[in-house]
């Protein structure tokens, strides 16, 4: 509607916006004048007074999101006054009137005009009294969860459907902030329109009671992170925790030497199994502390102080008896320098044990706040001793854990029936294994400390407390990788989330935007969830790579001028629909995949400092430049004006992609520029590599190093290679540290390394047969049957770092393949080939090509070996005790000098103490057998591109040894320091 020239519009300033203006809500909806799109206004006659009905528009609107979009509704102000929005405003008059009933309550419903018409905006024409009555019960008692989903759901259910929904009996929902219910009903028509009448209905209810069980989680999560200190001191207590531990294992040491040590008799001193018994059993009493801890912290999260701690008697009692009053008064001494909290759990298991029955509030949570912060001491405590004393456990592993268990039994569901951990100090089957043997025997009579599942427990008591059911737990060959906060799956991480309602359909809508058909037999909402994400189409979509121009990708990661939030830029449709899920709105529609697809447009998330999305912005490409386009914050709300203008100013700073200049040619005429040669359709490249490199892949793939590397990765004799290859490709990053963990222990450090030397797919591609017929055409000379290498004729001839560095993008060409000291120059004039090897997203000339059967499981081995070697950069740059352990006793020159370089060219890092073992500025290494950092033949020389691949920063280690020498771990150093270990590599 169009306002009138008897009728003014005013903002909540009394100034007058416009004489005739287009309003949205009480009729008019948008406009000009100076105000912006969406401002809430008073409209009313011309003539009258205007004064009370802004003062009004002042006292109903506050200026948060629900109160402006409540203005849309037309509520009564004065006397011929409403409230209106101007054009522009998101949402309908049903998203309107959901606010203003809000606000006003049943009984300011009067102000919207008459019932019917409320009744008709919310739910539709054929409203009945029924629902009516429904509507103004829920309405009454703030129900506005239900209210919400039953109007979005008019289009979809029939009136006596709508009275079931809006008379629900179950857990109630919190209302969702900013959701539109119009927003919703998009959502809901999509997913729903297959279905029958009562299938919809039962899907919603479902869908209803699924979200109020997870609402219920999260605030009982909440509840028990409150138990928690809010700042970590989790440095400060470890620093104390292995201080503690240290001066008693000095005691031991005087005790058994029968004097003051002098730094040679340390180092000599090794400690007797019964010595190593003593400390893992003051191990296990900790940890066993530590999980009564966390368990009864998650107890007062749920039922308070009193009740918790009596749902924890059994618990504190049997942990308060594995330490002595002695050893508590011993780790709770202050000692000056350090942290005032005791060193042991045990200390404050005591304290709780004895104020059971008359429990103090203040009391308790001041002793159970730093049970976390334990517990993680404890697992990486336990760990480390497992490994230390692995050869001197003596009669550890059999100490029987039966007067724990009589006293607080199995702590989580962990089936200790099912537990296949190998006990430690070996000679015995898994405790599974053994329960099997004996059926009917309580699982208490036959475990022992060694089984470790008291380990697990307390994982998972950790993981309890940090909202999962269990910890990720795996086995492994001394003791088992366990993770208390695990990631889902990338997979799962698709799976629409149940925290809110709008949050569950905007991600079910998501997948059948990406091509999913609703299941025609569904019951419940995770059936639909699952079949949908089980769709083909959607897991087709999710793979393809987005055209992201080198000018945004340069900005990826960095702050937006004048504001604190950065800049994410959306990769794959994958991701877009991780926002989707989040936000709740339709960023990871077709439209927007399809255009980021074709590098028409990119899509940007702004992440505030927590790492959570505040807007959505969609960039469109023109001649000369870069323009904002949509934005949308959390469910479709209308960004912070502020925010909005400064995004605006910055995509309009943005540079556009460089044009190509035109070639003269030799008579002066300017000719268009030339098409690059490896521009070529994808079925072209495929038809010309496919069928050689593919048969060149399986014959390496064949070759026995592959299938001697591939039974190191964990591969069972006779599992095909491309099953194999394809789990290990799946791995998240902390997964594929665990492996590595795992294979150090099993199988030693330079067997995994090797291992990961072997690359079918780079021995493809390096022995395939030329295209060139040119007097430039390469030549392939061989230094052995198995090792092919490649020789030049040309000078002119790209090589491949060159001509990959015209394919990627600058940055990325020089992080993934001007470093990459391992691509080799390939024949046939097809540089882009270099592409294959990298772990990074494939132009479209070569998905085809990568997809092949053959040639998969080849490109697969070569990012699996790529990332486990990655994944031992960072576990040497964390300072990892297993990974030390095999570089001081097992690692060669070829992994070893690997290692030094990277450690060597990365930043000094206090958690990972380093000794200079060269001089600075000088390329001789000291040790025998002599070696020299400049040797073009040498094992430094040799190591660069396995540097590299750890993560080395080859200028940077040259900088570093001209200015500080050589540097290696102190950790790696045994008795005899560098010259020793250099030693034992070369032999």
């Amino acid at each position: 509607m169009v306002t009138g020239r008897d009728q003014q519009v005013l903002d909540a300033r009394g100034r007058l916006v416009a004489d005739e203006s287009e309003v949205a809500g009480a009729g008019p909806s948008v406009a000009a004048g100076p105000a912006g799109a969406g401002t809430p206004v008073a409209v009313g006659p011309a003539g009258a007074d205007p004064r009370p009905a802004v003062t009004a528009l002042v006292r109903y609107l506050h200026g948060d999101g629900d109160t402006l979009t409540a203005a849309g509704a037309g509520i009564a102000l004065s006397p011929g006054f409403v409230t209106a929005r101007l054009h522009g405003a998101r949402g309908d008059r049903r998203d309107a009137v959901l606010a203003a009933v809000q606000i006003l309550g049943l009984d300011g419903l009067h102000r919207l005009g008459e019932r019917a018409g409320v009744l008709v905006a919310l739910f539709g024409a054929e409203a009945t009294k029924p629902l009516a009555a429904a509507a103004g019960q829920a309405i009454a008692e703030g129900r506005w969860a239900a209210l919400q989903l039953a109007s979005a759901a008019s289009g979809v259910l029939g009136a006596e459907q709508l009275v079931r929904l809006l008379t629900l009996d179950g857990p109630p929902i919190d209302p969702t902030p900013d959701a539109a219910a119009s927003t919703m009903a998009a959502h809901l028509g999509r997913l729903l329109t297959p279905y029958s009448g009562r299938r919809r209905l039962d899907l919603l209810l479902d869908l209803w009671q699924r979200v109020a069980a997870r609402q219920q989680r999260l605030r009982r999560d909440q509840r028990r992170r409150a138990t928690q200190g809010k700042h970590s001191r989790l440095d400060e207590l470890t620093t104390r925790y292995r201080t503690h531990d240290d001066a008693l294992l000095l005691d031991q040491l005087r005790q058994d030497l029968g004097h003051e040590p002098t730094v040679a008799e340390a180092a000599r001193w090794f400690p007797y199994a019964w010595q190593a018994e003593v400390s893992l059993n003051r191990t296990l009493a900790d940890a066993l502390a530590a999980t009564a801890l966390v368990r009864t912290a998650a107890n007062v999260g749920d039922h308070g102080v009193v009740q918790g701690m009596n749902r924890s008697t059994a618990l504190l009692t049997a942990a308060a008896r594995a330490i002595s009053q002695e050893e508590a008064r011993a780790a709770a001494r202050r000692v000056p320098g350090l942290t005032g909290l005791p060193a042991r759990p045990g200390c404050y298991v005591r304290d709780l044990a004895a104020q059971l029955g008359n429990p103090a509030e203040q009391y308790v949570r001041q002793r159970l706040a730093r049970a976390a912060e334990y517990a993680e001491i404890l697992l990486d405590v336990a760990t480390d001793r497992l490994i230390e004393f692995r050869n001197q456990l003596g009669g550890w592993p059999s100490v029987s854990l039966r007067d724990w268990r009589a006293g607080v039994g199995y702590l989580t569901g962990r089936d200790p029936a099912r537990w296949a951990q190998p006990p430690v100090g070996g000679g015995r089957p898994p405790l599974a294994e053994r329960l099997r043997a004996r059926p009917g025997v309580p699982p208490a009579e036959e475990e022992t400390a060694g089984d470790l599942f008291w380990y697990a427990e307390l994982a998972d008591a950790l993981a309890q407390l940090n909202g999962h059911e269990q910890a990720d737990v795996e086995y492994g060959a001394h003791y088992p990788y366990t993770d208390h906060d695990p990631l889902p799956d990338d997979d799962r991480q698709l799976v629409p989330s149940l925290d809110s309602l709008p949050a569950a359909l905007a991600g079910a809508a998501q997948l059948v935007s990406f091509g999913g058909q609703p299941p025609r037999q569904c019951r419940a909402w995770p059936e639909l969830t699952d079949r949908l994400l089980a769709a083909l189409g959607v897991t087709q979509r999710l793979t393809t790579a987005f055209r992201v121009p080198e000018p945004l990708l340069a900005l990826d990661g960095t702050v937006l001028p004048g504001t604190e939030v950065r800049l994410r830029f959306a990769r794959n449709a994958r991701t877009l629909t991780q926002w989707a899920t989040y936000m709740g709105n339709c960023i990871a529609s077709l439209p927007y995949v399809e255009a980021a697809e074709q590098g028409e447009s990119a899509l940007v998330a702004l992440l505030d400092e927590d790492g959570r999305i505040v807007v959505n912005v969609k960039l469109d490409q023109h001649v000369r430049g870069w323009r904002a386009g949509e934005m949308r914050a959390r469910f479709n709300a209308d960004p912070d004006l502020e925010l909005r203008r400064l995004i605006v100013a910055w995509a309009a700073a943005l540079p556009s992609a460089p044009a190509e200049e035109p070639v003269p040619d030799p008579e002066g005429e300017r000719l268009p520029p030339a098409r690059p040669a490896f521009r070529r359709r994808a079925d072209r490249t495929f038809q010309e590599v496919g069928g050689p490199l593919a048969r060149l892949a399986a014959d390496a793939l064949a070759a026995g190093e592959t299938v001697d590397a591939l039974r190191v990765l964990h591969a069972p004799d006779g599992a095909p290679p491309a099953e194999v290859l394809t789990s290990l490709r799946r791995l998240s990053a902390d997964r594929v540290e665990r492996l590595c963990r795992n294979k150090l222990q099993a199988v030693g450090l330079p067997a995994l390394w090797r291992a990961t030397s072997v690359r079918p797919l780079e021995r493809a591609l390096t022995a395939l047969p030329s295209a060139r017929t040119s007097e430039n055409a390469p030549t392939t000379s061989r230094t052995s049957e198995n090792a092919p290498t490649i020789s030049r004729t040309s000078e002119n001839a790209p090589t491949t770092a060159r001509a990959s560095e015209d394919i990627l993008p600058p940055a990325r060409a020089s992080e993934d393949v001007r470093a990459s000291a391992r691509a080799p120059e390939y024949t046939g004039g097809r540089p882009q080939l270099a592409l294959l090897l990298l772990d990074a997203p494939l132009p479209g000339s070569l998905r085809k090509l990568a997809r092949h059967d053959a040639i998969a499981p080849a490109r697969s081995m070569e990012l699996v070996a790529r990332r486990i070697r990655a994944a031992l950069g960072r576990l040497a740059r964390a300072g990892d005790p297993a990974l030390a352990h095999q570089v001081a006793r097992r690692a060669d020159t070829a992994v070893l000098c690997s290692l030094v370089v990277a450690v060597t060219s990365w930043p000094p890092d206090p958690a990972l103490p380093t000794v200079a073992v060269s001089e600075p500025g000088r390329t001789s290494v000291p040790g025998f057998p002599r070696s020299d950092l400049d040797d073009p033949s040498g094992p430094w020389q040799r190591a660069l591109p396995g540097a590299v691949e750890l993560g080395a920063d080859l200028d940077a280690f040259r900088d570093r040894v001209a200015g500080a020498g050589l540097h290696v771990p102190v950790a790696w150093l045994g008795h005899g320091g560098w010259n020793a270990l250099w030693q034992r590599a070369a032999r």
